[in-house]
């Protein structure tokens, strides 16, 4: 009886590299350049830096990031995108209490991972780095979160718009600021979470 005749085919022992869309691998690559920043500051991000680390190359990163200002700005948003949804939906809950919508966002912001933190201090205090692309991003930062508090400051406490985003970023800065004077050992969270909502308090009752 004749055999059948069978070929085999040799495999090869290399691993086969995992397809992701253009859109997941933009998410993967964002999830990098973050930790980039989160790790070694604003400076440390470039493009040959992301092209290392996500372990492509610079080609692919500039077909999702044509230059480092739309780096940085896309990463920017990348780190900030939690802070704001969590930030509008305690505005959300206490639609005319200042207070206790900025209370409701505290613990989120003050629990976030260190370096995500300190990123995103730094690109509200404009001290992320000396270049005109991550001082655009600040701007438009600022009046993201302007434009968040600005409408219930002017309702509580019966201010014209300008001053009541004036009023709004000031607040920002002065929380912000509370989380260094923790982050740096100055004084314990819940020393600094009862004077700022003091200080808080005594806005709202002026």
């Amino acid at each position: 009886m004749p055999t059948r005749k069978t070929t085999t085919r040799k495999r090869s022992g290399a691993p086969k590299r995992t397809y992701l869309s253009r859109d997941r691998r933009r998410q993967a690559l964002l999830d990098v350049a973050s930790g980039i920043v989160e790790s070694e500051g604003w400076a440390a991000l470039t493009m040959s830096a992301l092209a290392e680390r996500g372990g492509t190359s610079r080609q692919l990163v500039y077909q999702h990031f044509p230059s480092l200002e739309k780096l940085l700005a896309d990463t920017a948003w990348h780190i900030f995108h939690g802070t704001m949804q969590q930030t509008q939906a305690s505005i959300a809950a206490h639609p005319s209490a200042l207070t206790e919508a900025a209370k409701a966002s505290e613990s989120f912001t003050l629990d976030l991972p260190p370096g995500r933190g300190d990123a995103l201090w730094q690109l509200v205090a404009g001290t992320a780095s000396a270049t005109p692309e991550l001082e655009k991003i600040r701007r438009s930062l600022r009046q993201v979160i302007v434009g968040l508090w600005a409408p219930l400051v002017r309702k509580q406490l019966g201010l014209n718009p300008a001053d009541a985003r004036a009023y709004a970023w000031m607040a920002v800065m002065a929380f912000w600021g509370m989380r260094q004077l923790i982050r740096d050992g100055e004084i314990t969270r819940t020393r600094g979470i009862r004077l700022f909502n003091e200080f808080l308090d005594r806005i709202a009752a002026r």
